[in-house]
């Protein structure tokens, strides 16, 4: 591995012949062996167009197989806390958690990668073996998914998540610099344009797994449930293809060797050169000063060991102050879909579901990415803005915190009709007044006057004994006051039902207790007063409520006995009381029943009649904000994304040292689990309970350390592109080829003397 250093310092670029290359039988084109960055094409369209985006077909091989790896990951992704809450059983918040925990463990796990790839297998192998592993990891999560296979303990799942982190987070920091690799000694252009067609490929996979996996989970019942078994065996399936569709690119690769120990040189070179610092700054004698602190590294240590470790520091110092912005991108898959899941998510005849929302993101990422390199850049550049890279990132960084003001400003609104906790010490009290006479009705220092039939405003009461003084008044039979004494319920609020008793004509009133049920989604709770002055108050009767759809939803009730809060499905309902026989009398009127809405209905029939009516009480608005109120901050959040993300994968790969650009893009990766920590330590501590508030904490946390970023960025120094890695020398290349041969067996179409020859 020495001898390859060695050899790799002082040799020029080796010229490659890629398929590009190459002329169909027949043709009368020549090969140009002499300019790999501008291969010739003969009659191919396809390779017209990998001409156009200077691209080769070993890059494009790494991008599919980026694509089909991608499908598997936001997949997995896409429905991961539903399963998480909904068949395992776990808590929201602990859900919330455990999402963030594997995201961590994904980007965390790129450490892993970059310690097989540059030191001990080379990135082809790493990628090839952690595949493997990867694919093991999405096979055991589909298995056993099955319901009962493994009960609801979540080992199963919790073994699979974690292969699928190894394996991802293995591979994916050597895929991006495999595929630059491909590239060979071009301009800076040639990597850009790499990168931002990777991001495509990889949005696109994004998007196609945001919309799928979740119609799979929901539109397809398996086991009498949702089909969790089918929406994780699909991307199984992708990730599959991910690894054919490499390994079938085998003979077309630049395949490099690892760098061996020369990380382990940097670091010694480092410490050495600290100690002689330090030795040289308490010495009385201050000459010899040098120009870099890493200089006064032992002369034993090559100045291109001294050479790398500065490139490296000098690119990872940029790094600290990215983990926030990652904090805020991953929330869109948490704090973000729960957001939607409090919104009114009806579009005309569609109905979206909460986890597919995250899906715009990469849609605006796929449509605005070739806005962005073919129209955008190229006019901010003639202008001399937005020219180097950690501009862009700055405003990238800016734009996050800009679409959490946004989000921000969207959740106040939505908090106006949600249900906010009581005061410590306090809950909630409402009055329904039955009867058919008006009442006056003293309690603490309040005095209400209640007109027959109507519901009154919620007040807050102290959670104690409380006295109420009740007087009708303009009754047609003279009605006696009534003074009650009701102990209110700490954790629930209470509706006091009145009504007059058909028989002994004197008032009743129960205390009722208030909803405490979890809504399910695309639902509603409904609950019946029923004010039914008919001869038999003993006997059932079957209220009905038919709607669209024609949903039918058959409710028991009982003459003066409220029911119970009961799901019901959504719609515009008309409603039906069982009369004599099995024959149904129509209830003058309909209900608007809408998701997450909490009613109320009175009904009201007089003796000996058949008219019935009903009034309708809101006790919990709907959601009543439009999801669409979410495009503008995920428009904002993408286009920040493609100014900060893509640019970062194209700075972590053309600034760092050739020989650890994956340790490189692990520590870029590394810095988006850290942002998933800060979430997750935000979530479990819960020092802010509002969640608007939250919103804002983190977008001012965003601007603050936006503003750091753009200071200390304006210091940092622009290296060349290190080329050194396509400097291996024939022998190398040879032998690293036949290496490779004695392992892959398996692929007929691979040889040393092609892979040679393609080199």
């Amino acid at each position: 591995m020495t001898a390859v250093l060695i050899c790799c310092t002082d040799m020029t670029m080796p010229e490659y012949e890629t398929l590009d290359d190459r002329c169909s039988p027949g043709s009368d084109c020549s090969t140009p062996a002499s300019k790999p960055e501008s291969p010739k094409v003969c009659g191919r369209a396809w390779g017209r167009l990998l001409k156009i985006f200077d691209l080769s077909y070993a890059a494009v091989f790494t991008v599919i197989t980026e694509f089909f790896e991608k499908l598997t990951y936001f997949g997995v992704r896409a429905i991961l806390v539903l399963y998480l809450t909904n068949a395992l059983i776990l808590s929201e918040s602990k859900a919330t958690s455990l999402y963030h925990v594997f995201i961590f463990l994904s980007t965390s796990f790129t450490i892993v990668g970059a310690f097989f790839s540059d030191f001990c297998f080379g990135r082809y192998r790493t990628i090839l073996m952690l595949s493997v592993v990867y694919l093991a990891g999405a096979i055991v999560l589909s298995v056993t998914a099955i319901p009962g296979l493994m009960g609801q303990s979540g080992m199963g799942a919790y073994i699979g998540l974690f292969f699928i982190s190894l394996g991802s987070g293995g591979i994916r920091s050597s895929v991006s610099p495999f595929g630059a690799d491909q590239i060979g000694g071009k301009e800076e252009k040639g990597y850009r344009m790499y990168f931002s067609f990777f991001y495509f490929f990889m949005n696109l996979a994004a998007f196609i797994a945001g919309i799928t996996i979740p119609i799979l989970r929901e539109d397809v019942q398996c086991f009498d449930s949702d089909c969790y078994t089918l929406a994780f065996g699909v991307p199984a399936i992708t990730m599959l293809f991910a690894l054919v569709i490499f390994a079938l690119g085998t003979s077309t690769y630049k395949i490099y060797p690892p760098t061996g120990n020369l990380f382990c040189q940097v670091l010694f070179a480092t410490w050495s050169a600290i100690i002689n610092k330090v030795k040289w700054y308490m010495s009385k004698k201050k000459d010899g000063a040098k120009e870099h602190w890493l200089d006064w590294a032992d002369q034993k240590y090559e100045q291109e060991i001294i050479n790398d470790a500065k490139r490296l520091y000098s690119v990872l110092a940029l790094y600290p102050l990215l983990p926030m912005y990652w904090a805020l991108y991953e929330q869109q898959g948490s704090r973000w879909t729960l957001q939607a899941q409090e919104m009114d998510r009806n579009v005309g005849s569609i109905r979206l579901k909460p986890d597919q929302l995250q899906s715009l993101n990469v849609l605006f990422v796929l449509l605005l990415l070739p806005l962005f390199e073919g129209f955008i850049y190229p006019q901010f550049e003639k202008r001399k803005l937005l020219i180097q890279p950690v501009t862009r990132m700055s405003v990238g960084m800016l734009g996050a915190a800009v679409a959490f003001c946004i989000t921000g400003i969207l959740q106040v609104q939505i908090q106006k009709w949600q249900v906010m906790p009581h005061p410590d010490g306090m809950t909630e009290l409402k009055i329904f007044n039955g009867a058919t006479c008006q009442v006056n009705i003293d309690f603490l220092d309040h005095h209400i006057v209640m007109d027959p039939q109507t519901f009154s405003t919620s007040y807050l009461v102290p959670v104690d004994t409380l006295g109420l003084h009740i007087v009708p008044v303009n009754c047609s039979v003279l009605q006696l006051p009534v003074d009650i004494n009701v102990t209110m319920d700490p954790k629930i609020g209470s509706t006091f039902f009145m009504v007059r008793d058909y028989k002994t004509r004197g008032l009743i009133v129960k205390q009722i207790p208030d909803n405490k049920m979890k809504i399910l989604d695309n639902s509603a709770l409904v609950r019946i007063f029923p004010v039914l002055e008919t001869p038999d108050t003993s006997s059932n009767r079957t209220l009905r409520l038919t709607c669209k759809r024609n949903t039918v939803k058959d409710l028991a009730v009982r003459p003066f006995v409220p029911t119970l809060y009961t799901p019901v499905k959504l719609g515009r309902c008309t409603l039906q009381l069982s009369g004599v026989g099995s024959s149904f009398i129509y209830v003058e009127g309909e209900v608007d029943l809408k998701d997450g809405g909490v009613y109320t209905i009175a009904l009201y029939q007089a003796n000996h009649t058949e008219n019935v009516t009903m009034q309708l009480n809101i006790d919990n608005w709907p959601k009543t904000v439009s999801v669409l109120w979410q495009i503008p901050q995920y428009l904002v959040i993408s286009v920040s994304e493609i100014l900060f993300s893509v640019t970062g994968l194209h700075l972590a790969y053309t600034q760092a040292p050739s020989s650890m650009r994956s340790v490189v893009m692990a520590v870029w990766l590394l810095t988006i689990g850290i942002g998933n920590l800060i979430v997750v330590v935000f979530a479990e501590s819960a020092l802010i309970t509002d969640q608007a508030v939250e919103f804002f904490v983190f977008a001012l946390l965003m601007g603050l350390i936006s503003l750091i970023f753009i200071v200390t960025s304006r210091f940092y120094k622009y290296h060349p592109i290190d080329t050194r890695d396509a400097s291996l020398s024939e022998s190398d290349k040879e032998n690293e080829s036949d290496g490779l041969n004695s392992e892959l067996k398996t692929i007929p179409s691979y040889t040393g003397e092609e892979h040679k020859i393609n080199r």
